[in-house]
C-alpha cells in the first residue's frame, strides 16, 4: 500500500505547474543567438592511443612507488631522540 501511494504522491508532483518557472524568458533572451557549434573531433583533438596512455601511468605510477620506498626507508633510518 505505502509504494503505490509513494508512486501517486511523486505523480503528482510531477504534473504540477511551477509558476516561478513559467514565462520567464525576457524578449532580449528569445532573441540572442546562439553561440556557434563547432565538430567536437576539432576541440577534442585526435584520439589517444589506451595502451600507450596505459603505459605512461604505468610507468608514472612505478616512478612514484619507488620515491615513496625511497622516502619510507630513509624515515625507518632517520634516528629519533
Amino acid at each position: 500500500m505505502k509504494p503505490l501511494l509513494l508512486i501517486l504522491i511523486a505523480a503528482a508532483a510531477g504534473c504540477t505547474q511551477i509558476p516561478e518557472l513559467e514565462e520567464r524568458e525576457t524578449p532580449e533572451l528569445l532573441r540572442a543567438k546562439f553561440p556557434r557549434l563547432v565538430p567536437l573531433q576539432d576541440t577534442l583533438g585526435p584520439p589517444v592511443d589506451p595502451v600507450d596512455e596505459a603505459g605512461k601511468v604505468e610507468e608514472e605510477l612505478t616512478k612514484r612507488r619507488e620515491a615513496l620506498g625511497k622516502r619510507a626507508d630513509a624515515l625507518h633510518a632517520a634516528q629519533t631522540d
